[in-house]
This record gives C-alpha cells, structure tokens and sequence, in this order.
C-alpha cells in the first residue's frame, strides 16, 4: 500500500452515539409534547409546533424551550441535558439547523460558586450588568483552500480562537500550515462579550465582588441588555484561552530594573503548575431580566403583539390583576403602600409618601424640538443625626421594584457616580458603568451627600436634570443614559439643623444642586415624650423580635411587599395626561406658590445677601411630575385637581412649613400701647384675642411685606413723575386694608389685622430697615408736640432693597 492509498484509507471521524440518541429524543419532544392541561384534548397541535414553523423566517433564528417541558417529557432527558449540555448542545441545533435555547431553569447558582466542576452543566446564574463589549461577526465554522494545491477543507469548527486545518485532505500535498478563508463559504454569528458582578445582597461583607466574563452568541441576542441591568443568565460555564495571557507572548521572560529581558517565573510556574492561559467564562444561551420569567426575546415579542393597546398587560397573570383591582378600590391606599414599605421607621408619613410617589414617578415626555422632559423625582432628606435617613436609603436600596444602587458621596468620586472610560484585555477602551449608569430606570440611593467633593456634585448637574452623561476621554465621545430617580440623604452643615437659620443656609449644597430636587424634606430630632415612646418602643419590638423572643407583628403592614412592587409595575403602565380644568388649577396653584414666596427668601433679597432658593419653573415642573405620580398611584388616565392638591400639599410639607420659625410681632411698648385701645370699640376680651394674634408665621409676614414693598415701589414711580406725593404710613395701613377686605368678617377681626400691619410695618422700619419714613424739617415747639402723638410720615423703599418680579 503506497502512501496515497494510506492517506485514503484514513480512520473515519468517530461519531458520538450517545449525543445522537438525545439528539432523535429532543427532536420527538419538539414533534410531541403538549400542555398537561391539553394533553386529553384530541387534534391538539404541540406546543411548539408554531414556533418550530416560524423558524423559517429569516429574521428569527432561535427556538426558546422551557426546560420544565423537557422535564415534564423525559426526565433521564432533562438530567442528561443538565448535567453535559455543553457536549450535546450542538446535537439540538442540528435536531432543527437552528439554534435552541432554554430558560425555565429553578435553581440559581452564585457567582461566588462557580467551579471548575461546574464546567458544561446548563446552569443559571444571576449577576448585574457593568460592561458592554460592542458587537463581533465570529468565526463557527470555516471553510479553507489549500494555498499549495487548491483544495477546500469544508467545516472546520472554530473553538474560541482562529484553528487552521490540521492537513489538506489532498492525498498528494503535505501543506500543514498555509490555508486562505473562503469567507462566502464559511458561517459566522453575532458575538458580544459582557462583563457581571455578583449582586450586593450576594457579597459577603469584607469582600470585593467576583466577576466573570459572559459570551454571548446569535443576532437576537446580542445587545439585550445594558449596564445596569440586572438579569438571569442561563447557559453552561467553559473554558476559553486567555487571550491577554496569549498576546503578552513573553511567557517565562521578566524585564529586570535595567530593561534587559533575562529568565523568569510566571503565576506558580516554579512550584510546578502549568502556566494558566486559560479562564473560566460562561456561554449564555438565554438572558432573563430581573421580575420577569421570560427570556428577554419572548417578552419583547409578547409586548410587540400587544403594542396596539396603550396599556400593556400581558406579563400579569390572571391572579395577579384580581388583587391588583383590589388594591385599587382601597380608599386609603396611598397610606396603606407607605405603612407597608417602611413598617419599621416611626412618623414621616409625608416622607414615605413622597418617596411612594417616587417610584411612580410622572411621564417622561420629549418636546416638538426633540428636549426630553424627565418624569423621575429627585427627593433630599435633610435632618439631624439618629433620625433614620439612611434607613429609609436602606429600604428603598432593598425594594425597589426596579434595578436600584446604593452608594456614598463621601466614598464615591465623579467617574464612579457616572462613568469611566477604562482600557479592555484586548488594549482597546470600553465604558464601565457608575452608580447613575447602573441605576438606569431605577433609583440612585446617595448617603451622606452633603460629604461630596464640589467637583464631584457638578459632575452629576447633567444626569439629574437631562439624565444623560457625556464622556470626552481617551478619544471616547459618547452621550450615556442615566434615567435615574436620585434618593439623597444629608446632614446640616453643623450637624444639627438650626431652626433660626434657612434651609439653604442649613445646607452646603450649591444653588444648581438644590434647584435639581424636587422634594426637600426636614428631619428634626425634638424632645416629644409621646414621640419618643413610640420609637423607643418600636425599635424594642423589633430587637425582640430578630432574637425570637416575641412574634412578628405586622399590624401596619397591609400589603405585602411583593404586592407592593406587583401594584407599581402596573400603575406604571399608565401614562397620565392633563385635561383643561387641570390645568387651570396648576397655573394658580403655581401662582399662589409665587406670591407666597414658597421657598427660602420668598420673593425679596438685599442686593448684598448671597444668592437665595425660591420657587421657579423647576418647582412647577415638580409639581406636574408629583401630580402624574399620584395619578398613577391611583391608576387613572388623566390628572385629575384632587391629584394636584395633594401634591400642592406635599410641595409645601416638603419645605415651607420649617424653613422659618414664626414671628413675633408683641414687644415691649405693644402691651402699652393696646392699653390705649379705644375701650368703646372693643372690649378686654377682643384686646386679648389681638394681642395673642401678633405671632405670626413666617410665610404671612413675607406675604404682607411683599404686598407693601410693591405698592410703595410703585408710589416712588409717581413721586418720579410728579404725580402723588408719598404714600404716609396711615394712608399705607387703609390701602392694605382695603386689599384684604374680603377676608374680613368682624369688626374684631379688622382691628387684629389692622395691629399686625401697623407692627409689621414698625419692623420694617426699626428691625429690618428695608422701609425709611421722611421726616420733615420742624421747629422745636412741634417737634414736642408731634412726640405726644404717634408721627405719619412718608414711607419709602430702602434703596438696597430689591424684589423679584413675581
């Protein structure tokens, strides 16, 4: 036999039986299986006999099975494929010359778990989304010509890394090595290669957390999912070679100091191991996000199928709805959700509400000139030491029914709450994802925020407000979603808040920073004997209760929290509009907030303050994003003036009412000169009742020094002009009262508001120096007798003294 018959007469392939034979079983379960609940009907079609059909389409190349199914069929099956699906993987694709994929898998295996015995078992893993690689064709299977002799090597499997023919098939060429790729007879696929990292709630404390790369294989699969997402990964764990390890090249060869190359060892090559130029990663067949039981594929199609209706709820099952409607018909739900998200924190009823509202959110909209409006809520808790704002951080961290990132200001910089351009194993740049990036269409929860570096709180003006990031590094231009509601939690400047002073004099955040919140809420540590009670006595039950001394109670808790996160996810599906009364109702609701100047200075500054907070647009903006909130709470299509009440309300909660102490109006010389009070006009009882009235809050005395700086203002103009001569301090009190006249009911109740603008006015001119009476020049004789009676000068503005136009 010469040496062409040998090379002919070569040992056929060895053909794998085994593999054959679940290869015919998995093809029979495809042609036969049936639904238990339609398996006595007769000419019923198998279950996936449409979807094996629609295979022929040449946009869909994939067939996703539900491995309880194969279970259900054939459990020697099932175990077979479990426990080597690596090795038979390839027999199911050729079963249907596409590829199968399966999703269904019960168990979960962490990260932190994966061996090497877990190699080619079809197991599911769970992890979040930190890097994206972008999209490459890889090589499966290719075709290759003899560069000596011409001849084409057909199906040649590719393994991770370009594999050449080990010899031409041509019995006369001995060509080993010099191969050409016909690339039109060859078959590549979509390859995207991700990076996960194990959960927080998985991360045993102390340890930094594990990683793996996942590979990703197919058109319909690729860029599913993002940085940030959370998801279930169900395929197999390989070894693949490490390609970084592969480039260096140099292996056994250190540079010394000199940079010369000598000898040398490399990981534990002088104990006698191998060096590791392979690693483990993990070959994703189907991708699962988080709160959902399908694959990503399947889900899409489900919501494209229903993409007709406004309201899509076809990933709710038939239960579900029934207790969604239930929940819906409870008069007092928004307390109810609130009580069972944060059993455990005492009082704040209006903070649970407004974070509630949070995780609604509004309705997200994009202008005629393509500006996105965002529909997230930011919220700032401020507050004292020991008054639960990073539990509520905590809470909010552990439920959120989407992806939600707990991180610190103090501990986090500018590329960590946003984005970092970071250098690949392959050498090139990729995006690594911050904590805003990671929270994409969640909440970003921020500790300690008033701890943040200056230049690190700028870096996120963009994504609270646009909710984007831009990145110019490293030759990387890219614009970045950061769809994140922000959850902030701070402490006053000097560590206790300062009931004298005002909330941006509290606070060491910069005006761009606090314009961006739309909630600011105010913790305050009092002494309150019932207050304090309750929370020794809640925080006691539930130390007794972790140890098992006294049972659960759950008499606040209404919902569970599953149906908490079950009613949100179908809330959110709507997508609240206004209707014509609404609006007019926010123009003056908005208008009332103006005049009252709710916010920190109300509507006047002396030129020579520093820059104040007020109501703005952006305020507004709040108010619709909280109105739309509650609209959804409440599952309703429009916005209806009772949703914008209530979200008036909780805007004015949020920061009006501890801003300022109130004034006080009673001095020394009141009490005497209410002794003087005319005794024909009201009795000792009516001036008691107007002495007590001379307290006043904060926001009425803005209100009534607003209205009488604008009218002196204007008189100044005339004056100008020559046509008044000034406005005297009796001629000011009658115009006043003629503004407010009907609000006056009783002859007491003119008398009470008649006192408080005359000592509104003495404070103005004696305290606060923005108004100056004009005193004309006298002799001496009237000038002692202009002192037995109180003087009516002329008033005018300090000429310091600005207003805003309001």
């Amino acid at each position: 036999m010469d040496v062409s018959e040998h090379r002919t007469a070569q040992v056929s392939q060895v053909k794998d039986e085994f593999a054959e034979k679940v290869q015919k079983l998995f093809k029979s379960f495809l042609l036969e299986y049936v639904n238990e609940s339609e398996s006595n009907v007769s000419n019923v079609k198998p279950k996936y006999y449409d979807e094996t059909l629609a295979l022929i389409k040449p946009e869909r190349n994939t067939l996703f099975v539900d491995y309880r199914d194969i279970i259900n069929y054939n459990q020697n099956l099932a175990n077979d494929l479990k426990t080597d699906f690596y090795r038979f993987y390839p027999y199911l694709c050729r079963a249907l010359n596409f590829i199968s994929v399966f999703y269904g898998i019960a168990e979960r295996t962490k990260l932190r778990s994966l061996r090497a015995i877990k190699c080619s078992q079809l197991v599911k893993i769970v992890g979040q989304v930190v890097r994206t690689h972008s999209v490459h064709p890889e090589l499966i299977s290719g075709t290759f010509e003899c560069m000596d002799c011409g001849t084409e090597i057909p199906n040649v499997e590719q393994q991770f890394k370009y594999t050449l023919p080990t010899i031409c098939q041509n019995p006369m060429c001995n060509n080993r090595s010099k191969f050409r790729l016909l690339l039109h007879k060859s078959r590549f696929a979509d390859f995207q290669k991700l990076r996960i990292q194990e959960l927080q709630a998985d991360l045993p404390r102390g340890s930094i957390p594990r990683s793996i790369d996942v590979i990703i294989r197919g058109g319909d699969r690729v860029e599913c999912v993002q940085p940030g997402d959370r998801a279930d990964f169900i395929g197999c764990l390989i070894s693949v070679p490490d390609v970084a390890q592969l480039i260096a090249g140099s292996a056994g060869l250190i540079k010394s100091d000199s940079g010369a190359t000598g000898d040398g060892v490399r990981g534990l090559k002088a104990l006698g191991v191998r060096e590791m130029t392979h690693k483990l990663a993990f070959m994703a067949c189907s991708v699962i996000l988080e709160g959902s039981e399908l694959p990503i594929q399947l889900e899409e199609r489900q919501k494209f199928e229903s993409d007709h209706m406004e309201q899509n709820f076809v990933m709710f099952k038939e239960n579900d709805l029934h207790r969604i409607e239930e929940m819906s018909q409870d008069k007092n739900l928004f307390n109810n959700l609130a009580k069972s998200v944060f059993p455990s924190i005492f009082g704040n009823d209006d903070i649970k509400k407004g974070i509630i509202l949070q995780m609604f959110g509004g309705t997200p909209k994009i202008t005629e000139e393509n500006t996105n409006l965002r529909g997230d809520i930011n919220i700032c808790i401020v507050g004292d030491p020991s008054t639960a704002k990073s539990q509520f951080l905590k809470i909010v961290s552990n439920f959120a029914p989407t992806r939600a990132v707990y991180t610190s200001g103090k501990a986090s910089t500018a590329a960590g709450l946003t984005a970092a351009v970071v250098r690949d194993d392959d050498g090139g740049f990729v995006i690594e994802a911050g904590a805003l990036m990671l929270a994409d269409q969640g909440i970003c929860c921020i500790d300690e925020f008033d701890k943040m570096d200056i230049r690190d709180q700028v870096a996120i003006h963009e994504a609270m407000e646009q909710q984007t990031i831009s990145i110019t590094k490293a030759g990387v231009k890219a614009t970045l979603n950061a769809r994140a509601s922000i959850l902030a939690a701070a402490n006053p400047i000097n560590g206790t808040y300062d009931r004298a002073k005002s909330l941006r004099k509290n606070l060491s955040f910069s005006l761009p920073i606090m314009s961006r919140f739309d909630l600011f809420f105010v913790l305050l540590d009092e002494c309150n004997e019932t207050v304090d009670y309750a929370i020794a006595d809640r925080i006691i039950d539930q130390h007794l209760q972790c140890s098992g001394n006294k049972p659960s109670n759950n008499d606040d808790t209404v919902y569970t929290l599953d149906e908490v996160r079950m009613y949100i996810k179908f809330a959110k599906q709507f997508k609240p509009k206004m209707i014509l009364e609404s609006e007019k109702y926010l123009v003056e609701t908005y208008k009332h907030l103006r005049l009252n100047g709710c916010g920190e200075t109300g509507g006047g500054v002396f030129k020579s303050n520093k820059q104040s907070w007020r109501i703005t647009v952006r305020q507004l903006e709040s108010l619709i994003r909280l109105s739309e909130a509650i609209a959804r709470l409440h599952c309703s299509n429009i916005v209806e003036v009772k949703h914008i009440k209530e979200a008036s309300r909780l805007l004015n909660k949020s920061i009006v009412r501890i801003d300022q102490p109130d004034i006080s109006l009673l001095d020394d010389t009141t009490m005497s000169q209410s002794e003087q009070t005319d005794s024909n006009v009201v009795d000792s009882q009516s001036q008691n009742e107007s002495i007590s009235c001379l307290k006043i809050s904060y926001e009425m005395y803005q209100t009534i020094t607003n209205l009488l700086v604008i009218k002196l203002q204007r008189e100044e103009a005339r004056i100008e002009a020559g046509e008044s001569e000034g406005f005297r301090k009796s001629q000011l009190i009658e115009w006043y009262l003629e503004q407010i006249e009907n609000e006056i009911e009783t002859q007491v109740e003119l008398i009470q508001r008649k006192m408080i603008c005359e000592k509104i006015i003495d404070k103005l001119i004696t305290v606060d120096h923005i108004l100056i009476e004009l005193k004309s020049p006298v002799s001496q004789e009237m000038e002692n007798e202009q002192e037995k009676v109180e003087p009516d000068n002329i008033l005018v503005v300090h000429p310091d003294y600005v207003i805003d136009d309001i």
